[in-house]
């Protein structure tokens, strides 16, 4: 009687114990297949969120031709946000070529401040988003210099529009923004270009250029040579003799 007492007991313990680890095991799996799909759900999200961004910037691409009026600043620093957010360097490289060359259409407009791109530089609210912005699209132009081929045409297209992009916002030469009354805007856009140079040079700038100095097949680009030339002085205007490349 007493044997029999104990050995019930032993069963009904281990069932018990059984049971229990059921439910752990039960529980770790729900919990397992939560964070499945929460991965799941957030992948789905952030892919269809890319795809409308991707596809809003496409949009104002294409609406943007040159019949059309030119946009304002804003907005092309508005589709520029949004590209580099979901920036990759395989997937848009079109993109970035188009936002670039929207950028400079909109320094070479006449007598219109609100199309200036760098006009948002003097903007109180934007001036340091303006500058954030402006350096990571600078140094993805190196990025894709550093890949780009001189020696085919359309590499040599691309090389030439990331220089310029280069050539432009780091040297106020050519902004229209300080002419007449506006040169008194010079110093402190001077020193923007600084910034933007120190930061460039920080992060390898100089080796980029580099690599893309003239051999025999950049040399047949007359506007690659002289932009490269530019680029020769500019560092020695703004870098210590320490960094400079010979």
């Amino acid at each position: 009687m007493f044997t029999l007492s104990q050995t019930s007991r032993a069963w009904f313990i281990d069932r018990a114990r059984q049971a229990r680890e059921e439910r752990l095991v039960q529980k770790e799996r729900e919990r397992a297949a939560v964070v499945i799909q929460a991965h799941v759900r957030s992948f789905l999200c952030r892919s269809r969120l890319q795809r409308d961004i991707r596809r809003e910037i496409d949009d104002f691409f294409k609406a943007d031709d040159p019949g059309s009026t030119k946009r304002s600043a804003l907005c092309v620093f508005k589709i520029a946000r949004k590209l580099l957010f979901v920036f990759r360097i395989k997937e848009d490289n079109e993109r970035f070529e188009k936002l670039c060359r929207s950028i400079l259409s909109s320094m070479d407009a006449e007598n219109e401040p609100k199309v200036w791109y760098v006009s948002l530089a003097c903007s109180k609210d934007l001036t340091l988003l303006w500058i954030k912005q402006i350096k990571s699209i600078l140094w993805y132009c190196c990025d894709f210099l550093k890949q780009l081929k001189p020696e085919i045409l359309q590499d040599s297209r691309l090389i030439t529009l990331y220089l310029t992009m280069l050539v432009t916002f780091t040297d106020t030469s050519t902004w229209k923004i300080l002419r007449g009354k506006g040169e008194s805007l010079r110093p402190a856009m001077n020193h923007i270009c600084a910034n933007i140079m120190g930061h460039l040079n920080q992060h390898g700038f100089y080796s980029v250029l580099q690599v893309c100095d003239p051999c025999p097949a950049v040399c047949n680009f007359p506007t690659l040579h002289l932009q490269l030339d530019f680029y020769i002085c500019v560092q020695h205007t703004w870098c210590p003799p320490q960094k400079r490349f010979s």
